[in-house]
């Protein structure tokens, strides 16, 4: 054990059959490298974890992330923290404390993550996962729901299997924003960094499991390569259908300093709701920064 850090007896619980668990009575802030390396198992194995009671400041936030390897910073710059850019603000209140309005630019985009979605799947090399610290939750909607695209793709027919496995997807950063009616009206969409649209496969490998999983962002998702447009939506339709079944679902209902993190390359998540305009929902998170282009499985 490295000096200031401690090793952990971990206290696991599933969170859901087919996906999570909880691990309590850890501070991520000091942890020894065993039980880091435990935490990264589990969470390959797991997907997701939830590590309740965690009061912990961003500096600290980010070092546990850095652990995993480098953070990414987000193309939209309203949402990056103004202090640590590595630090993406899920929240409907500024810097100074104030509820965005609902017409603002920066609420209407933070909106579409009330659609399914994967983190970064805009980019050439997507997310590895993200780590999502819950500092002012509320249980009035704004649950966060995660699905297991593993099981999704293995339950699937072989016949649906057979005419996805070659199929390759186009996703953009600007399609989030044409997805919201309001922005799409405006001359001003907000301030993000210029991103082309990327190719990935519908069906991915993992590169560390080595499972196949479908790999689907509704929010990104704009066409399929050499397919009919109206056969490829409803394709795509149907799989993110599948896919959110409560069968392969954790729905997280939060509590103040719950960090959840999760592996972006085998789930998609989406956000329930909630009343923006009364309630102050703060949530910072940190996006673990990709290692390879997605293979296909």
């Amino acid at each position: 054990i490295g000096y200031g850090e401690i090793g952990y007896e971990l206290k696991k619980k599933k969170l859901h059959k087919n996906i999570g668990i909880s691990i309590q009575g850890i501070d991520l802030s000091n942890i020894d490298n065993d039980t880091f390396q435990e935490i990264k198992n589990l969470w390959l194995g797991n997907l997701i974890i939830l590590f309740p009671n965690q009061n912990i400041s961003d500096e600290d936030h980010i070092k546990f992330g850095k652990r995993f390897g480098n953070l990414e910073v987000h193309p939209s710059l309203s949402h990056r923290s103004s202090k640590i850019p590595e630090i993406y603000r899920v929240s409907n209140v500024d810097e100074n404390g104030n509820i965005i309005p609902n017409k603002e630019t920066s609420w209407q985009y933070l909106k579409q993550s009330w659609l399914w979605h994967t983190d970064s799947s805009f980019r050439k090399i997507p997310s590895n996962g993200s780590i999502l610290h819950g500092i002012s939750t509320t249980n009035e909607g704004g649950n966060t729901l995660f699905a297991n695209m593993y099981k999704a793709y293995e339950d699937l027919d072989k016949s649906i299997k057979e005419k996805i496995k070659k199929l390759e997807v186009i996703h953009d950063h600007d399609y989030i924003i044409s997805l919201s009616k309001e922005l799409s009206k405006r001359k001003n969409k907000g301030d993000y960094v210029k991103l082309d649209p990327v190719i990935h496969p519908l069906v991915r490998r993992h590169p560390s499991t080595k499972k196949p999983s479908l790999f689907l962002s509704p929010h990104t998702m704009v066409s399929i390569v050499d397919y009919d447009y109206n056969e490829g939506r409803e394709l795509l339709d149907y799989l993110t259908n599948h896919a959110t079944q409560a069968k392969y679902v954790y729905k997280h209902s939060w509590n103040n300093h719950d960090i959840v993190m999760w592996d972006n390359r085998c789930t998609m998540h989406s956000v329930e709701p909630f009343d923006n305009n009364s309630i102050k929902r703060i949530m910072h998170r940190v996006t673990l920064v990709g290692d390879q282009e997605p293979i296909m499985a």
